[in-house]
């Protein structure tokens, strides 16, 4: 694993660990808490053995990587304690620090990427076979630009192929020209990519016009996504983006009480012992007068 990707991902573990044990003690759950905050503070001794050098790789003390590992075996024993509200996050925190142990423990193996929700099904496909797929899949859809006769599926074909060839050499893998966007971004661009070209032909209304098109663009899309259900998706370097805190999962719920609670202007609100207030519409400060009919009681009249 990259050693930057690696120092990153304990940045992104310690504010997700930091935003839940604050949820948690807002909530009332004091041991769930307690457990965030000790998980919170071993990878903060983590980040500082780590942190020494981006350069030197050597591994930090065995007793800061026990004491990481104590914490987040307890918190996986309170998984069933968190709300759902919550679970959410929780399980990119335990996915984290799962990424970063196998950083310590592998350094030159590939990352394993993290799931997404229930995906993939089954990790039965090699890394290297599904690029093998998807630039198969992305010449195809060259092809079937090339042999449509619809304007329709040409433009089909030629975007979702240039698509999945530019995510394929952008993807951190083996097989790939720059390590930019994290195994887990493809993920998901891959089944995004697939339900496009099965859904485009009849969505677009080529599917009878340009049948060998369409036949196309559904084949492609399908063998992706069966590719996608069942690869082991694995990273080179491990790259992934930096997270930032949402504040918990009240936010929400604070952001629209802070819109209600927010101060009226001055111009707008009532003067005191008046039932109207000059506002923009009837108020010019430049010469001190009233524009419109509307007139606060006893102001004095225009001259």
């Amino acid at each position: 694993m990259d050693r930057t990707a690696l120092h990153l991902e304990i940045r992104n573990a310690l504010t997700l660990a930091d935003e839940l044990s604050r949820d948690e003690h807002h909530l009332g759950r004091w041991e769930l808490a307690g457990v965030l905050a000790a998980l919170r503070s071993a990878l903060e001794e983590l980040e500082r053995e780590v942190g020494r050098s981006h350069v030197d790789l050597s591994a930090p003390g065995p007793e800061v990587v026990a004491r990481v590992e104590r914490s987040i075996h307890a918190l996986d024993r309170r998984l069933a304690e968190v709300p759902a509200e919550l679970h959410w996050r929780t399980q990119k925190l335990v996915a984290s620090v799962e990424r970063v142990g196998a950083g310590l423990s592998a350094p030159a193996a590939s990352v394993r990427s993290k799931p997404l929700a229930m995906l993939p099904l089954a990790r039965v496909v090699p890394q290297g076979v599904h690029a093998a797929v998807d630039y198969a899949g992305s010449a195809a859809l060259f092809a079937s630009a090339t042999l449509a006769k619809t304007e329709r599926a040409r433009a089909v074909g030629l975007a979702l192929g240039g698509g999945v060839l530019v995510g394929s050499l952008l993807t951190d893998q083996r097989a790939s020209a720059m390590k930019v966007l994290p195994i887990e971004t493809h993920e998901i661009a891959d089944h995004a990519t697939g339900l496009l070209a099965i859904a485009a032909p009849f969505v677009l209304g080529y599917a009878k016009k340009d049948p060998l098109a369409a036949m196309m663009h559904v084949g492609v899309g399908l063998s992706m996504i069966v590719a996608s259900l069942f690869t082991d998706y694995r990273a080179r370097d491990g790259v992934t983006w930096p997270i930032r805190s949402k504040g918990g999962w009240r936010r929400a719920r604070h952001r629209a009480r802070r819109r209600r609670e927010a101060r009226v202007g001055d111009v707008q609100r009532p003067l005191e012992g008046l039932s109207a207030a000059p506002t923009k519409s009837n108020w010019d400060p430049d010469g001190d007068r009233f524009l419109g009919a509307t007139r606060p009681p006893g102001a004095p009249r225009d001259r």
